[in-house]
């Protein structure tokens, strides 16, 4: 059955969401509940600054009992897309391919971006790693992904066995409702993974900044979710049996209006030179134009430092995928680069030097085999080797060294 009806029939449901906890625990058959289960939740934004007793305490309560890095340092760039499928997959974006929000590729006309319904669907642009639900499949068993980047589409031939189009505007109450609905299945057809994503700490953040009331609300909101969910596996006999790997992509940064490099009439003397990318991380595609040239117009701009992808510091183990354009800038923490004076820039951002302590995403992970540590900061290449060890299946090739699944791991 296609996912779009199964969403269809639980948004007619009119329920509220404790009555949705106490028809799925009845549901639930306790002698089943042994199945393990590991969710992969993303909380889009959320730096470990948002995490506290007083306001987050589901959040809170589970990093308390299980392990919690000091900080999640995220793949460069530091966008969304890119550091989405580093986490299914354990591979760097110059490697698995989707190496910014926005990207171009000479094997196709399209151009890619986050709002385009066609090349989020275009299998085209997914094909360069095989993400953790390809490989559960592979190996017999069962993947549920209730939104991720890549998740829409084709992969090397499949899909996750349950799956949404995105819908930006679908409720936490909804979000939660689909997801449980995977769970009351039989242990023979209940997913063995499943992702869960809620976007609402990176939404404030971008509109108001980082440090708003915005932000602690959207954080408060997502926590209350966080423990529904608790609640729901609990009753239904599935949470001591259940491992809740936290995650966010990235944090944000506060990035004024009177701190945007305007850069509309740079490039003007290079007429077939193209902006690819803008932002805190920004990218010139030459199309033929002196290299040489071109980076010594950059040179001119303050707050900004711009490479030969091919020439990019070591630490950023990015500049060899042809979808990244030829010139790439990075911008000091609070700046950012536009080329329209008419547009209005959020006022918090994101894709900064992924060691920026503001860059730092979350990481909480809690189950019945993980230890109660508190961690330094953590590659998030690191989770994907968490998640295979976990889930009992054999890993990809990948950039991670194994190093988190060690130490939080019991023997």
């Amino acid at each position: 059955m296609r996912m779009k009806n199964v969403f269809a029939f639980c948004a007619a449901l009119l329920c509220s969401v404790g009555g949705l906890v106490s028809s799925h625990a009845q549901a639930i058959d306790p002698a089943l509940a042994p199945k393990p289960l590991v969710i992969l939740i993303s909380l889009d934004g959320f730096k470990p600054a948002y995490l506290s007793a007083a306001e987050t305490p589901h959040l809170y309560q589970l990093a308390q009992e299980g392990a919690q890095a000091k900080g999640l340092i995220s793949a460069f760039p530091s966008l969304t897309f890119p550091n989405h499928v580093t986490l299914v997959t354990g591979q760097t974006p110059d490697h698995h391919g989707i190496v910014n929000n926005t990207m171009t590729d000479a094997a196709t006309p399209q151009r890619f971006t986050l709002g385009s319904r066609e090349a989020v669907e275009n299998p085209l642009w997914w094909q360069e790693a095989r993400p953790i639900w390809v490989s559960l499949r592979q190996q017999g068993k069962i993947a549920s992904t209730l939104f991720w980047p890549g998740s829409e589409t084709t992969i090397q031939g499949m899909r996750p066995n349950d799956w949404l189009p995105y819908n930006h505007e679908m409720t936490h109450d909804d979000r939660l409702q689909v997801l449980l609905g995977w769970l009351k299945r039989p242990t023979d057809q209940r997913p063995d993974f499943a992702t869960l994503y809620f976007s609402d700490v990176d939404s404030a953040g971008h509109n108001a900044g980082p440090d708003s009331a915005q932000v602690r609300l959207a954080a408060q909101k997502v926590d209350q979710s966080i423990g529904k969910l608790m609640a729901a596996l609990k009753e239904s006999h599935l949470l001591e049996h259940t491992t809740l790997v936290v995650v966010s992509d990235h944090g944000m940064s506060l990035a004024p209006p009177d701190q945007v490099i305007q850069v509309k009439s740079l490039l003007a003397p290079f007429s077939a030179a193209r902006w690819e990318w803008l932002g805190p991380t920004a990218g010139v595609r030459l199309n033929g134009e002196s290299a040489k040239d071109v980076l010594g117009a950059l040179a001119t701009l303050s707050h900004v430092q711009c490479w030969l992808k091919q020439e990019m510091p070591k630490r950023f183990k990015f500049g060899t995928h042809r979808r990244i354009p030829d010139i790439v800038c990075l911008s000091e923490q609070g700046y950012a680069v536009s080329d329209n004076p008419t547009r209005k820039t959020p006022l918090g951002q994101h894709g900064y030097d992924p060691q920026l302590e503001d860059m730092h995403g979350l990481l909480i992970v809690h189950g019945p085999a993980i230890r109660q540590r508190q961690l330094g900061l953590v590659d998030n290449l690191e989770v994907y080797g968490l998640l295979t060890q976990l889930l009992g299946i054999e890993a990809q090739p990948n950039d991670g060294q194994g190093t988190l699944a060690r130490q939080i791991m019991q023997p």
